[in-house]
């Protein structure tokens, strides 16, 4: 995609607003004054709008123009060059009509921030957007986040991807002067003294909305509440949501003073929205009184994102030495194909106080197994529940257990490296003509699979890509094999005969091809020639649906086996590793060790061009899966490009192993 023009061609705002209301913003607008965040946005549309058609520098290129509307997070040099197209207009380009800025009529006023709905129609596209707004001490207003209902982004998350911090610092400090506004905030969150005078504070993370205040004693709490569809079951009679509500503003009242409270929720706003996860209530020194129609308003409709919600939750946390708890409230396990396990991990250790806690509500026993490695990974407590009264106790004594210091971790001792013992569960060796009777093969046909004897296959392109994520794939083998209790690997030693230069292999648990975990090794041509990937793929759905992907990928042609493929010396070397992947072969492994499961290569790496070969390993970061299903599964495959008769594989040895310390 390229960057955003910097002349426009057409431009048209039906809706008419001035111009000349850009020539001076509010200055005093009172806090909790929607029409005065409605104004503001006005003001940023008509700014950014003249820039627009004068061919102007863009607004949000122009860093100290910008600081007029945004909070400092957003306000980024180039802005427009680093997302690759214009956040206002949603496009590149803009021909703009009917345009409408009006308050959210569903949320207009939420704990201090404001919510905008702007729609307009862009080359005859509808496009909708929600501006959130927050006020500084002086009771005027800045945008704290644009998100696209129509194309399911926000300016936060987009340049987060990007590798931009949005938050403020959490080290910075500011000296302020004459401020009569005690537990106000200043720019995007520096917090005021409450006597007016000098006050040098630390910044609060984004995601804090200012005017709360923030006690600096007792610990921070955020719950994180389960707004799926499912949550609208019944237990004991009673709609699962409607107990939690009970629970959550029959316990807030109940909190210490000196307790800062905040709420999020996931799946409450859209059906089979991966993306929905909201902070409702930034932690901060609540009010009871406000808090509670928040959780009331709660209303499930989606899916359950549960790791997305995690990396959310510490944008909601404010920055500080205090104990931070998060307690998630969950009836069922990850939807999206996230790996909420390691969001736990990576939530707990932004800071040596912080914990996640998890309620299981009406989960059978496997369920509340799995949802344990949240807490496990998050050094917090697992709490099951399976009636109201339980589930109400449950989350009392989650709350308390909160707010006891976290012991500190014992040391560990020094480890003796141990080699994993493996017993043999099932092997085949390949050896033919005929496979043993428990391999299935799926989409199989005679013309376009044989094996020699020697375990050597051809696949043709007939039938379009077989490929791990194509249900239609030719020839893919699932043994009818249990798979082993505990920790175990599954092996493929294979030969790989690059020809179409797009080949693949595949090791998988599959339960369909909408749901499966997998490794793969695979060969693309692009660029610079051809070079080696290991991928550990995972997917997740309804099998007649679209699934969730995630996929992990590694080029060993690029600061792995060699620098760069692109380069003389990489280029030659690398061409000598390809050779040898079809002579001496490779080992695959698919590992599984507790919840988590990762991809392996094991390859001899040549004598060669200077270089020294040997043994070579790599093996790719783990994923976490609550709950382990399918079959071992092997697929041979290619992106339609070979010829019949061409893309050859030789299996040497399939293998599943118990591995054991």
């Amino acid at each position: 995609m390229s960057a955003l023009p910097t002349r426009a061609r057409v431009l048209r705002l039906v809706v008419p607003f001035s111009l000349a209301l850009c020539a001076a913003l509010p200055s005093h607008a009172q806090q909790g004054d929607v029409a005065a965040a409605e104004k503001l946005v006005r003001l940023f549309y008509a700014e950014h709008s003249k820039r627009f058609n004068d061919g102007d520098t863009p607004l949000l290129n122009d860093a100290p123009a910008a600081k007029e509307f945004l909070v400092d997070g957003l306000v980024q040099g180039e802005l427009q060059g680093i997302l690759q197209f214009d956040p206002v207009y949603d496009a590149q380009d803009a021909s703009i009509s009917d345009l409408s800025i009006q308050p959210d009529p569903d949320a207009p006023l939420l704990q201090g921030a404001a919510r905008i709905k702007v729609t307009f129609t862009n080359f005859g596209m509808p496009i909708r957007h929600i501006y959130t707004l927050i006020t500084v001490p002086d009771g005027s207003w800045q945008i704290n986040d644009i998100y696209s209902e129509t194309n399911d982004w926000s300016l936060s998350d987009l340049l987060q991807s990007a590798g931009v911090d949005i938050r403020s610092d959490p080290g910075s400090e500011i000296t302020l002067k004459g401020s009569s506004a005690a537990g106000s905030t200043v720019g995007s969150g520096q917090t005021q003294a409450a006597n007016g005078g000098d006050a040098v504070v630390p910044g609060m993370e984004e995601g804090d909305l200012p005017g709360n205040g923030l006690s600096s004693e007792g610990s921070d709490l955020l719950f994180v509440l389960d707004g799926s569809g499912s949550m609208w079951g019944q237990v004991d009679g009673v709609a699962k949501i409607t107990t939690a509500k009970q629970a959550l503003t029959g316990l807030i009242g109940d909190l210490p003073a000196q307790t800062n409270v905040g709420l999020m929720a996931y799946g409450h706003r859209r059906e089979g929205d991966c993306g929905d996860t909201e902070i409702l209530y930034p932690v901060s020194n609540f009010d009871t009184e406000r808090l509670k129609p928040v959780i009331d308003a709660i209303t499930p409709r989606g899916k359950t994102p549960i790791a997305a919600a995690l990396q959310q939750a510490a944008s909601a946390m404010p920055a500080s030495n205090r104990p931070a708890n998060v307690l998630l409230i969950s009836d069922g396990l990850e939807t999206c194909g996230g790996d909420p396990c390691a969001a736990a991990k990576a939530l707990a250790e932004r800071g040596i106080n912080t914990r996640v806690h998890v309620v299981g509500f009406d989960l059978t026993q496997e369920e509340n197994q799995a949802l344990q490695c949240i807490a496990e990974n998050g050094g917090g407590n697992y709490y099951a529940a399976n009636n109201a009264e339980s589930f109400t106790e449950a989350v009392k004594q989650a709350v308390a257990d909160a707010g006891k210091a976290a012991e500190p971790p014992a040391p560990a001792p020094e480890a003796e490296e141990v080699v994993p013992a493996s017993t043999l569960v099932f092997e085949e060796t390949f050896d033919g003509p005929e496979l043993a009777a428990s391999w299935q093969t799926l989409n199989g046909t005679d013309r376009l699979t044989r094996f020699t004897g020697s375990g050597t296959l051809f696949v043709s392109a007939l039938g379009g890509d077989t490929i791990y994520d194509n249900k239609n794939a030719l020839n893919r083998l699932v043994l009818d094999e249990p798979l082993p209790d505990g920790d175990f690997d599954l092996s493929l030693k294979f030969k790989l005969h690059e020809q179409s230069g797009h080949e693949s292999v595949s090791l998988s648990l599959l339960e369909d091809t909408n749901n499966q975990i997998g490794a793969m090794a695979w060969i693309w041509t692009k660029g610079c020639g051809s070079y080696l990937n290991l991928s550990l793929t995972r997917l997740s759905g309804d099998p007649e649906g679209k699934p969730e992907v995630s996929r992990f990928d590694v080029n060993l042609f690029s600061k792995q086996i060699v620098k760069t493929v692109c380069d003389k010396a990489g280029r030659a070397y690398g061409n000598k590793v390809l050779e040898s992947l079809s002579t001496d072969g490779a080992l695959l492994r698919l590992k599984r060790r507790g919840r988590a499961l990762s991809a392996a290569i094991e390859l001899e790496l040549p004598t060669a061009d200077g270089q020294e070969g040997g043994p070579y390993v790599l093996e790719t970061d783990p994923v976490t899966v609550l709950r382990l299903a399918g079959k071992a599964s092997v697929l041979a495959g290619q992106w339609n490009k070979a010829k019949s008769q061409e893309s050859h594989f030789e299996f040497d040895r399939f293998a599943i192993e118990l591995v054991s310390q």
